[in-house]
């Protein structure tokens, strides 16, 4: 498996272990606790942005979101390599993502020459679905299984004051708490990499919301680099596609 196969595989779980993780409220960890407490908030506004390295290829991501309903909705905005997202040509492509209730709405790069004009429904537990679909807002799940967890000063994000943290992630105890389906994806991504943590640093504020996440990951064959800044938190309006602008792609591929 490609190192961006497997990366895709580790965020095919973080949807599903949002719909499937249990709160740590008891947990020391103050970065579990943060994760805790910014997973119930009603909604938050996001800045994504990541490079993934593989054998000399570098593909980048980036964009804007919601996230809404205490975590049940999701609106994203994300440029990829056209290439990466099967749009043909090159330069980046424009993909916009809508998520509600165990689906996925999706409409730009390939997408628009599925279905001109409409979005396109996929499950979350469709085989087709993969990295240009997946949610990477839910990088958050992966808090409530931090160990080693080290304070390295005080910082500034975005203006606001926070305290910058240096984390483990053990995603065997990612496994332990999530659906069988996220704990199958979790298990071939963490033998497929060879490694059973990832590192990553987290800045919390006073109020104990998570501010910024970043991961800079170097596992065997590539390196990962992915950073996700949380921002004007409150209440959040995402709005699903109505059943007339969608297309299901189940039944265009004969499985409705």
């Amino acid at each position: 498996m490609t190192l961006r196969g497997t990366v895709a595989l580790l965020l095919l779980a973080l949807p599903l272990a949002a719909c499937g993780g249990t709160s740590d409220v008891t947990s020391l960890d103050p970065v579990a606790q943060a994760a805790d407490r910014t997973t119930s908030v009603a909604g938050a506004h996001f800045q994504m942005s990541g490079r993934i390295g593989d054998k000399g290829e570098t593909i980048a991501f980036s964009g804007p979101g919601e996230i809404a309903d205490h975590g049940k909705r999701l609106h994203m905005r994300l440029s990829l390599p056209a290439s990466v997202l099967g749009a043909g040509g090159h330069g980046n492509a424009q993909l916009e993502l809508v998520g509600s209730d165990g689906a996925y709405y999706l409409r730009g790069g390939p997408f628009e020459q599925i279905a001109p004009g409409k979005w396109v429904k996929v499950k979350d537990t469709d085989p087709s679905f993969d990295l240009g679909q997946n949610d990477p807002s839910q990088m958050l799940q992966y808090l409530r299984a931090t160990s080693n967890v080290d304070e390295i000063g005080k910082d500034t994000v975005r203006g606001v004051a926070t305290t910058h943290y240096a984390a483990r992630v053990q995603l065997d105890k990612v496994a332990d708490r999530v659906s069988p389906q996220a704990e199958r994806a979790l298990k071939q991504a963490t033998h497929a990499l060879g490694t059973k943590e990832i590192p990553m640093d987290v800045w919390v504020d006073s109020d104990g919301l998570v501010r910024r996440v970043k991961m800079d990951w170097h596992p065997k064959g590539g390196s990962f680099l992915m950073s996700l800044d949380l921002f004007d938190f409150g209440d959040v309006s995402v709005a699903v596609p109505a059943d007339s602008d969608t297309v299901d792609l189940s039944n265009m591929l004969g499985g409705g």
